[in-house]
């Protein structure tokens, strides 16, 4: 199944504020009243880290200094607390791409190197949707045909662990829809569900519903 087709399901299904309070409420068990959802703003095919990074590298241009983010990240990861993260001559954050083991190696201590090098694919992990609750909760969710390994769903909940840290959020839920749906890593997942019971049959075509 394409990843076009997973995202075109998940368009359906939150299409409308209507719709999305309806997945909130009978999906998810979101407690959230109708008034506040219809607050809520929705991404799909989402690396909400990623987003966040490159908007306060602009609006920060030149930053010699320690940042907000760096000091957050940094506690919840295990770093230092004043730790600088890579910055370019003129003082500009430097793109996660470019944090190799290389590069790393280079600027770092041997033993804040794995910290780095886990944040890094964290800053690329991807929800196939992001439901953004203003300054209450994320709805992040994972979709794919087949189940997830045990580490995508880690990356994933660490993910958004850091997002409501970084957006002073209350919480997040971490929601998968995978065929069958998952068995491993329920312990960081709020949500699994299958796509047949989202009236998806199998994994390939919609049925039809009466509902």
């Amino acid at each position: 199944m394409a990843k076009s087709w997973i995202l075109e399901q998940l368009q359906t299904l939150l299409a409308t504020p209507q719709d999305l309070i309806k997945f909130a409420h009978t999906i998810i068990g979101c407690q959230c009243s109708d008034e506040v959802l219809k607050e809520a703003r929705v991404y799909f095919a989402y690396r909400p880290l990623l987003d966040y990074f490159l908007k306060e590298s602009s609006r920060l241009k030149r930053c010699p200094h320690l940042t907000q983010i760096e000091q957050t990240v940094n506690l919840e990861l295990g770093l230092p607390q004043d730790l600088q993260w890579p910055r370019n001559k003129k003082g500009y954050l430097r793109h996660p791409k470019s944090w190799t083991r290389k590069f790393l190696i280079k600027n770092y201590p041997e033993k804040y190197i794995p910290s780095f090098l886990f944040l890094r694919k964290l800053v690329f992990v991807e929800y196939e949707a992001v439901v953004d609750v203003p300054e209450r909760a994320f709805f992040l969710i994972k979709a794919s045909p087949t189940p997830f390994s045990y580490t995508q769903i880690e990356k994933a909940y660490v993910c958004g662990n850091l997002l409501t840290r970084i957006y002073h959020y209350n919480r997040f839920r971490l929601i998968t829809i995978t065929r069958p749906k998952m068995a491993v890593g329920l312990d960081k997942i709020d949500r699994a569900i299958s796509w047949h019971e989202l009236g998806v049959k199998d994994g390939h075509c919609r049925e039809s519903s009466t509902n």
